[in-house]
């Protein structure tokens, strides 16, 4: 629905701020720019370009804008509209403070940069209208069109998308047709995913996306490891150009997972459990929080400590003197007939953290061997507590298997674990996933 009083103000402030932005080139203040790279993946080398900083160079000529007389009665008529947020989101811009004036503030200097995108501070009708459609179609009528993209490393999958629900889609980013300007997306490397995500058009929807980007990572750590995002996720408009924003959650990459055809529906839908049933508060929580942690460490070596601490906080509450960490982590991951082997790798695993805070050298052989495994149990027991397969109260469960295993009537090859109950096959090797054939293309804007 066009709204005649914001297209006048705004075509009225562009006008005036296209007098002050050339007047000031022409004075002798010019336009920054810096080199991109765009497409290029694998063999097809990226090409390089010059973007103009546009934005930057209207920051630094704010004040000259702001004494306009059009500028209050622009910034007045934005402030007027509820969908300034979504606008914010669509251009992957951050909320400013002070308000429905903040916001209006940030709206309009947004436009300006995207009517002078391209450092030309003429106003044309070709330059205007797209730029004004853009917001009008955000802030007045509600259709902000938007995509959030992040690499997901060490993890591809056989098909070419898998939809996650709620307008997100796992795919490999071969198979996008519009790439980001970042050269982690151009390098040649199979087994990484694109997270497209929708933000929607509430005036939080940047956010909710984030969360969720934050809650896929999450599931991902549980489903297997080596799985992380890459430092830049990227948003865009369906009429703007790609912005880059920090992602909130990362960590160490690395795994060959393959997701196969008919696994798909499994890991849809345990990415959606995870979301759902994620514990916000009690022990669980805190060693889902230090599981996290360690596997954002750059050196695994470095995360271990914070692995122990929530095997720890699940199955030690005594605290570390009372000595049962050992016993019952093998009585929850471990058939009965092969405890005491995995307690005392347990064992060896507490020295091996007594070695790593003194600063021993060399690190024990085999070290990093001990940090997979611990990492591992840790992580089938967060799994199964999430799912619902196991309680809460793991050192219960614990001393209720080891009290079973001494009654002198069981058979302790029938002692089975409890632990780890959502199998997976092992992760298929590196191979050429999507065969010889040129890729459909997903389209983020269909």
């Amino acid at each position: 629905m066009r709204s005649r009083q914001l297209h006048v103000c705004l075509h009225e402030f562009a006008e005036q701020a296209a007098f002050v932005l050339a007047a000031a080139t022409e004075a002798g203040s010019s336009v920054g720019y810096e080199v991109v790279a765009e497409g290029g993946r694998g063999n097809r080398p990226a090409l390089y370009c010059y973007r103009a900083l546009t934005g930057e160079f209207i920051d630094r000529h704010r004040e000259a804008l702001r004494r306009l007389p059009s500028y209050q009665r622009a910034v007045g008529t934005l402030a007027g509209l509820d969908g300034l947020g979504a606008y914010l989101d669509a251009r992957g811009l951050a909320h400013p403070a002070g308000g429905q004036a903040g916001l209006a503030e940030a709206a309009l200097r947004c436009f300006v940069e995207r009517v002078f995108d391209e450092s030309n501070f003429s106003l044309t009708t070709d330059r205007f209208e797209p730029a004004y459609h853009e917001l009008e179609q955000a802030a007045v009528d509600g259709r902000a069109q938007a995509v959030v993209l992040a690499l997901l490393r060490g993890i591809t999958t056989e098909s070419e998308q898998v939809p996650l629900g709620d307008g997100a889609i796992l795919a490999p980013p071969e198979c996008l047709e519009d790439l980001p300007p970042d050269p982690a997306w151009s390098r040649e490397d199979s087994h990484t995913l694109a997270v497209a995500i929708a933000p929607g058009d509430g005036p939080d929807g940047l956010s909710v996306a984030l969360d969720r980007l934050g809650d896929l990572q999450t599931a991902m750590r549980l489903f297997a490891p080596g799985i992380g995002f890459a430092p830049l996720a990227w948003v865009r408009g369906q009429e703007s150009g790609w912005r880059p924003l920090a992602v909130p959650v990362r960590g160490r990459s690395g795994g060959l997972v393959t997701i196969a055809a008919d696994q798909e529906d499994e890991l849809r839908a345990f990415c959606n459990l995870v979301a759902r049933r994620r514990p916000i508060g009690g022990q669980t929580a805190w060693a889902l929080e230090r599981f996290e942690l360690g596997c954002e460490r750059g050196d695994e070596l470095i995360g271990f400590s914070d692995h122990l601490l929530a095997l720890r906080a699940m199955l030690e509450p005594e605290g570390i003197p009372s000595g049962r960490l050992a016993g019952r982590l093998a009585a929850l991951c471990a058939v009965a007939d092969r405890r005491d082997e995995m307690a005392e790798r347990i064992a060896l695993a507490v020295d091996l953290e007594d070695c790593l805070i003194a600063g021993t050298e060399p690190i024990p052989a085999g070290a990093r061997t001990l940090t997979h495994e611990i990492e591992g149990h840790l992580r089938a027991l967060l799994r199964d507590v999430i799912c619902g397969h196991l309680p809460d109260d793991l050192a219960a469960l614990a001393d209720e298997l080891i009290g079973s295993a001494l009654d002198p009537d069981a058979d302790p090859t029938t002692v089975k674990p409890v632990a780890g109950r959502l199998h997976r096959r092992e992760p298929r090797p590196a191979t050429d996933v999507h065969g010889q054939s040129s890729p459909a293309r997903t389209e983020l804007f269909p």
